[in-house]
C-alpha cells in the first residue's frame, strides 16, 4: 500500500508541477499578448498622428499655391521666408480659437486626433521658398512633427486678356480674309509683342517635374512623357477634356515634333473640341479650336474697380458656356471656328485666325503671376523629415 501511495503521490507532483508551468507559460504568454497589443496599439497612434501632420502640410501648401495664407496672414507673400525655428515668420497655434478652426476643420479626420501647431520660415537651401513644419497629435496621445523644404516657381504674368500677334508666321493657316472676331472684357488685347511673355524651356522644365507632358505625332495624337507607343496614343479630347468645373488638368505642356523649341516647321496641329476646358494648356503646336457643345458656368469674382484698395471685397460673378477656363497659349496660330468664351487669357505667338468668335474675360489674377491649378510652390528632394515629440 505504501508503495502505491507513494507513487500516486509522484504523479500528483508531477501534475501539479505540470500545471503551474502551463500557468507560467500563460501567464507569459498573455503578458505578452498585452505588450503586443499596447504595442501595436502605439504603433496606430503614431502613425495616425503623422497622417494628421501630413495632411497639414498639404493644406499649408494648397495655401501657399492659392498665393495667400488665411485669415490675418493675407498679406502678400514675401519672395522669400527668412525666419528660423525659434522665430518664424508665420505660426499656427490650434490654441487659439480662430487657428483651430484654420488647421482643424478637415471633417472626418478630426475623429482621430488634431493639428496643433504649424509653422513657416526660412529653407536652408539657396534654392528654397519656405520650411513648413506642421505637429500633430493623435486621439491616443501620440505626437509626431512633419516638415519639408518648398521651392518657388515665379510664374511671368499675363498683363493682358489676349495676346496674339496680328500678322500670322504660319502660312498654312493665315489664309487671306480669315480673321475671327476678338471681344475683350476686364482687359485688353496686345499685338505684336516681340516674344511670348511664357519661355518655353522653363514650362517644359516644370511640366516634365510637377504637371502633364506629351509629344504629339503628325496625326495630332498625343504621347505621355513622349513615349512614342501606338498603343498608348490619346486624343486631344481624352488629354484637353474637363467633365465639369473644377476637373482641373493643371499645367499640361504639349511639345514639338522634334522636342526642340517651337519654329515653322517642327508644330503639329492639333484640333480641340472638348465642350469644356479647365487648366494651364501650353501648346507648341497648330490649334484649331471648335468645341462641340456649349460649355460650362463658371463661378469668380470680378476685379475690384480702379483705385479699389486691394483688401476691398469682390463682386462675385457667373458665367455661362465658357469653353475654356485658365489659359490657352499656343506658340503656334490658334484658329478659331466657332463661338469660344474663355475666362482667363488667350496668348497666340503666330497669330490668330478663323471666321469664329473669341471672348475673353481676363482674370486679373494672371496679372500677379496666379495661375489657378498651377502648382507655384513644389517640395525641394530630400528635404522631408519627421519626428516623434
Amino acid at each position: 500500500m505504501m508503495r502505491g501511495t507513494a507513487e500516486t503521490g509522484g504523479v500528483l507532483i508531477g501534475a501539479l508541477l505540470v500545471g503551474l508551468l502551463l500557468a507560467m507559460l500563460g501567464g507569459v504568454a498573455m503578458n505578452l499578448a498585452v505588450t503586443e497589443a499596447t504595442a501595436s496599439s502605439r504603433q496606430v497612434d503614431e502613425r495616425t498622428a503623422q497622417l494628421l501632420a501630413e495632411s497639414g502640410v498639404e493644406q499649408v501648401v494648397a495655401w501657399l499655391t492659392q498665393g495667400a495664407l488665411p485669415a490675418s496672414r493675407e498679406a502678400p507673400l514675401p519672395v522669400r521666408f527668412t525666419g528660423t525655428p525659434d522665430a518664424p515668420d508665420v505660426t499656427y497655434d490650434a490654441a487659439r480659437p480662430e487657428d483651430d478652426r484654420l488647421l482643424n476643420d478637415v471633417g472626418a479626420l478630426s475623429a482621430f486626433g488634431r493639428i496643433t501647431h504649424a509653422r513657416l520660415y526660412g529653407s536652408g537651401r539657396p534654392d528654397g521658398f519656405c520650411t513648413v513644419e506642421v505637429t500633430a497629435e493623435a486621439r491616443g496621445g501620440a505626437r509626431r512633427t512633419v516638415s519639408v523644404e518648398l521651392g518657388a516657381w515665379r510664374v511671368p504674368p499675363l498683363l493682358a486678356a489676349v495676346q496674339a500677334n496680328v500678322l500670322s508666321a504660319d502660312l498654312s493657316l493665315a489664309e487671306s480674309g480669315m480673321s475671327p472676331q476678338v471681344q475683350v472684357h476686364w482687359g485688353d488685347m496686345v499685338s505684336n509683342f516681340p516674344r511670348g511673355p511664357w519661355p518655353y524651356q522653363t514650362f517644359k522644365d516644370h511640366a516634365q517635374r510637377l504637371g502633364s507632358y506629351y509629344v504629339p505625332d503628325h496625326e495630332g495624337r498625343l504621347y505621355r512623357n513622349g513615349t512614342m507607343d501606338p498603343s498608348h496614343a490619346l486624343t486631344p479630347l481624352q488629354v484637353f477634356g474637363s467633365q465639369a468645373v473644377g476637373d482641373q488638368r493643371g499645367l499640361v505642356f504639349i511639345d514639338t515634333l522634334d522636342q526642340q523649341p517651337p519654329n515653322d516647321a517642327n508644330q503639329a496641329t492639333l484640333v480641340l473640341d472638348p465642350l469644356y476646358m479647365e487648366g494651364t494648356f501650353y501648346i507648341n503646336a497648330r490649334v484649331v479650336l471648335r468645341p462641340q457643345g456649349t460649355g460650362q458656368t463658371v463661378h469668380t469674382l470680378a476685379p475690384l474697380p480702379e483705385g479699389q484698395a486691394a483688401s476691398a471685397s469682390r463682386a462675385p460673378v457667373s458665367f455661362g458656356e465658357v469653353t475654356v477656363n485658365g489659359v490657352l497659349y499656343t506658340a503656334g496660330a490658334l484658329r478659331i471656328d466657332k463661338h469660344v468664351r474663355v475666362f482667363g487669357a488667350v496668348v497666340a505667338e503666330r497669330g490668330l485666325t478663323g471666321l469664329g468668335l473669341l471672348e475673353v474675360w481676363y482674370d486679373s489674377d494672371l496679372s500677379r503671376g496666379r495661375v489657378q491649378g498651377l502648382p507655384v510652390v513644389f517640395p525641394i528632394r530630400g528635404t522631408w523629415r519627421e519626428r516623434d515629440n
